[in-house]
């Protein structure tokens, strides 16, 4: 009895690292201009972030678009491939982690390969965290037209009796739902559209999974939406952060200074709004600005946020709320906050701590794109899309200088072959 005991612990002993081990679930084989989408399930100490997925071709360096998120405890990752066949591999870097009874800091890696086959289409982003409206970008790659279906399926809450989460798609004439509560979208050879998901009635945050799929490519999109109090607000009163999300990574005792943007989309002005830091973020950030007096209709914001790491490393992750309380109801807004707080971190050199990401366009900022021969006479904002000209843009005034030194150079060669026939020439015969 006892040697059988003893067995049984020798055997969990040896099983229990597999158990407890990262797991690593992506595709093996892609084709090419693929999206790339995969998951990564373990009990890390030190996270990974965007910085820290590195592509290879055999030994080689390969630079390859990507992104990473953590929703429920799982990190995903979509990278947008190249249209090379080769044998490739993704590589997570500088990385903790426990491996059983053991902490582990081994290099994540995962093989792949991009086959001779094209894709029929791709897609970005690959997951999608918001508390509102968003988009899904595809693009056809094949040279005949596509018909995409899209279907999306409730992960959690299972109950949705209190409304409907994706109840509709907007924005786009082309898209066709049918009987059976789906929907498609046709794209020609190489066109690229938006495909909009609207949300209605949402009580509690959400866990969705939005299915985009031909007869040859499907692609599982997680989708999670947490609650915004400001979901059921008034219509003319409507205010966002930008970004929606802070994820960044810092040394132990260090200090940084992140920026938000708080912005105005509403059709009022507002008034009386306090910006409210979660308890768990409380130790690690303070803000310049607690109370905004007045946000006019279509402005923004400025927001310092001052970060102190202290000495414990540690994932922090929280919530900065704005509160707006003019109307006769409260309106809210929330940006998350992921904060990892690590040891002897050194960051990359391209990394720059107030660098804004926009998730508007420059057409809903309501501003226009300047081409390449003019300029902006108004403010340059940063839109998803391109740089904003909140204003008008001209066209420069091109110089008559270059113009008259080119007549000249003209004129002075004309005149240099009529004296040169005139005397040179003449003479020499």
């Amino acid at each position: 009895m006892l040697k059988k005991g003893l067995s049984i612990l020798i055997v969990l002993f040896l099983v229990m690292p597999l158990v407890l081990a990262v797991e690593f679930d992506m595709k093996s084989n892609f084709s090419q201009g693929e999206t790339l989408m995969a998951r990564v399930s373990g009990n890390f100490i030190k996270q990974p972030f965007k910085e820290n997925i590195k592509f290879y071709r055999g030994h080689v360096g390969v630079p390859i678009e990507s992104d990473v998120a953590k929703i429920n405890d799982e990190f995903y990752i979509y990278a947008k491939l190249p249209e090379n066949e080769a044998n490739y591999s993704i590589v997570i870097e500088d990385v903790k982690y426990h491996q059983g009874s053991q902490i582990s800091e081994e290099n994540l890696v995962k093989n792949f390969s991009i086959t001779d086959n094209i894709a029929d289409f791709l897609i970005e982003p690959g997951f999608v965290i918001a508390n509102d409206d968003f988009f899904i970008e595809v693009q056809n790659l094949q040279d005949y037209k596509l018909d995409i279906q899209i279907r999306t399926e409730t992960i959690s809450p299972s109950n949705e009796s209190s409304g409907g989460f994706f109840a509709s798609l907007f924005g786009d004439e082309e898209i066709i739902e049918n009987e059976n509560d789906e929907s498609s979208v046709t794209l020609k050879s190489g066109e690229i559209k938006k495909i909009n998901f609207k949300l209605e009635d949402i009580e509690q945050s959400v866990l969705k999974t939005i299915e985009l799929s031909t007869d040859n490519l499907k692609y599982e999109i997680l989708a999670y939406v947490f609650l915004n109090d400001s979901s059921e607000k008034e219509k003319d009163r409507d205010f966002e952060f930008e970004p929606s999300e802070l994820n960044f990574s810092i040394s132990t005792d260090s200090n940084m200074t992140k920026i938000l943007y708080l912005y105005n989309a509403g059709e009022n002005d507002l008034e009386n709004i306090s910006l409210i830091i979660s308890d768990s973020l409380k130790p690690y950030v303070s803000v310049l600005t607690e109370n905004i007096e007045e946000l006019e209709e279509n402005d923004s914001i400025k927001i310092e946020l001052y970060f102190e790491s202290g000495d414990k490393e540690g994932m922090i992750e929280g919530q900065i709320k704005a509160k707006e309380s003019s109307g006769d109801e409260d309106i809210y807004t929330y940006t998350a906050v992921f904060l990892n707080i690590i040891k002897d971190y050194i960051p990359l050199d391209d990394e720059e701590d107030d660098e804004i990401i926009t998730t508007k366009t420059c057409s809903e900022m309501n501003g226009e794109v300047c081409l390449k021969d003019q300029e902006c006479e108004g403010e340059i904002k940063n839109a998803k899309d391109d740089k904003c000209c909140i204003g008008e843009c001209k066209d420069i005034e091109k110089s008559s200088t270059g113009k008259i030194i080119g007549w000249l150079i003209i004129i002075a060669i004309v005149v240099f072959l009529i004296w040169f026939f005139k005397f040179k020439y003449k003479k020499a015969k």
